[in-house]
């Protein structure tokens, strides 16, 4: 079994923070998330990505604090058609798609969370194709890696260039 990044974690924990409550603040939401989630200090886009994906919705109060409430449920004309003996394969298609979606949703904002780091590091002098080749060397297997390098050593001396 593998290990889930924090990123696919956290909609799962979202949704078990969420279990039975009617509405919440993001404070809130966060104390009852697993220790080792909170600890993680997942993005807020990620945790409001995930409550909005599970239909959740904020409105702002007069403190200016945002509550997150619960879809209501009788107003889906999905959950309507259930209870009077409907398709139940059309509220699974739904939230598959919704699911779909809350990750696109997730999946960009990673990529902006990566566009900002590496907007960071330029600012700080660093090369970010270089830190980008980095990565991608850590992803690979070392022995793979090594055996790609030498290769490429052997090609560059072969070529003069080395």
């Amino acid at each position: 079994m593998t290990k889930k990044s924090l990123a696919e974690q956290v909609p799962d924990a979202v949704a078990a923070a969420i279990e039975g409550e009617v509405a919440l603040t993001l404070f809130a939401l966060i104390e009852r998330m697993p220790a080792h989630i909170r600890d993680a200090q997942p993005s807020k886009r990620a945790i409001v990505g995930a409550l909005k994906g599970l239909g959740w919705r904020p409105l702002k109060r007069a403190d200016d604090t945002i509550l997150y409430r619960a879809p209501q449920i009788a107003s889906d004309p999905l959950a309507r058609r259930d209870r009077a003996g409907g398709n139940i394969a059309a509220d699974e298609l739904r939230l598959l798609i919704e699911r779909a979606e809350r990750l696109e949703e997730e999946k960009k904002g990673i990529a902006d969370d990566i566009k900002d780091v590496m907007a960071e590091a330029k600012s700080r002098g660093y090369d970010a194709k270089a830190i980008r080749a980095i990565i991608a060397i850590r992803k690979k297997d070392k022995d793979a890696y090594q055996e790609e390098q030498a290769i490429l050593d052997l090609y560059l001396t072969a070529m003069g260039m080395a």
